[in-house]
């Protein structure tokens, strides 16, 4: 696996400033860390019991640090994944195919079943695909770059990112809400010591300090997350990214029509591991094609079988036959269908002149160069 951490000094004058992408990260693991031990520290271990609710703190520790803690697992996992780099094998199937692939220059809108050019990797690229310029790389179904994380959000990683902010949002609400009367009673207490009332709860001006100060962080995060939270599932559950909702306004050809079925794009077949950072244990797609209903299924159903040699020639009539098929069959097979690439054998030997204009790409400016530039 291609690790980011590598990758990035490809394009160092496209990069934020280091100690900018460690300040964003920084910030943000100092932000679970101080939730958490004062939640737990200051408001289970001295507020509760100086009010006389100590026999709560069993219960609220349980459900807050749960949520704390999946969500922090699920922080790590974003952060450091590999987003989703166009895979080696990607690459040497674009050489293998040479000249059949069809590589279609780069537009802003849906390009389904197409491999684009990339003009500053000068290689060619699956569907979905896009260049970050801060990593340097293309990234398979990319979303967006995030600072908070120092990564991409992309294939690979894009249901951990969905799960931060899910169970960081969680995390928030259920210290909020199970802290929110005692915020109010030592935020009393603290004006009170202001106007000179004696204060004769016994915590010390650090405690309740400290403590306000984590309800008015809860809030300001919450308030962050929450419209992030409904446009990521807002997107998900519809099949699109950040990027393809900035195309020119038509149908979503990668819409498969429900959000179970969309969202297993991301998390695999529903089951347990759904709710975990982990990679999907049954994914459904493999981030080089994705089925779309802009194409005639029929005909690729046919394409997949010529290139298989009639393996999908049982249970095809079946759709749940076709999608283990499917499934069964990601790769160069499953690739060369996709993308309409003809099996050698199949081809007819190209003339020169054939050779010469096959042997010609648009790059993303509909500038013609040789294939040989980008391969």
């Amino acid at each position: 696996r291609v690790r980011v951490g590598l990758i990035r000094s490809r394009q160092s004058a496209a990069m934020v400033p280091a100690w900018q992408a460690q300040a964003t990260v920084t910030a943000a693991l100092t932000a679970f860390l101080y939730q958490g031990f004062t939640y737990n520290a200051v408001y289970l271990g001295r507020i509760l019991p100086a009010v006389g609710k100590a026999d709560v703190a069993g219960p609220l520790a349980l459900v807050f640090n749960t949520f704390l803690c999946l969500a922090f697992w699920s922080y790590l996992r974003t952060s450091w994944a590999d987003p989703g780099v166009a895979p080696q094998a990607w690459h040497d199937f674009v050489d293998r195919a040479g000249v059949a692939l069809q590589v279609a220059p780069i537009r802003k809108e849906w390009q389904p079943g197409k491999a684009t050019m990339c003009r500053f990797c000068a290689r060619p690229r699956p569907e979905r695909a896009h260049h970050c310029v801060v990593c340097g790389v293309c990234i398979l179904r990319l979303d967006h770059h995030c600072p908070w994380i120092n990564n991409c959000v992309g294939f690979n990683n894009h249901k951990h990112f969905l799960l931060t902010c899910f169970y960081t949002l969680l995390a928030c609400l259920a210290g909020f809400l199970s802290a929110l009367p005692e915020l109010a009673y030592v935020t009393g207490r603290l004006r009170g010591v202001v106007h000179g009332v004696p204060d004769d709860t016994g915590l010390g001006a650090f405690d309740q300090l400290s403590f306000i100060i984590f309800g008015f962080l809860a809030v300001l995060i919450m308030m962050f997350l929450m419209p992030l939270t409904a446009i990521q599932v807002r997107f998900a559950i519809n099949n699109r990214t950040t990027i393809e909702d900035n195309y020119v306004k038509a149908a979503n050809p990668f819409d498969l029509g429900g959000s179970l079925a969309n969202l297993s794009q991301i998390f695999g077949v529903f089951g347990p591991d759904w709710f975990l950072p982990i990679r999907p244990l049954r994914p459904v797609v493999d981030g080089v094609t994705f089925p779309s209903t802009d194409a005639d299924a029929h005909t690729f159903e046919e394409r997949l079988n010529d290139h298989t040699r009639g393996a999908l020639t049982d249970g095809s009539d079946c759709e749940d036959g076709r999608m283990q098929m499917r499934s069964a069959l990601l790769g160069e097979a499953y690739w060369r269908a996709h993308y309409n690439v003809r099996v050698e054998e199949d081809m007819p030997k190209p003339s020169t002149l054939d050779y010469m204009l096959g042997c010609m790409q648009l790059d993303c400016e509909g500038n013609a160069h040789p294939r040989g530039v980008f391969s």
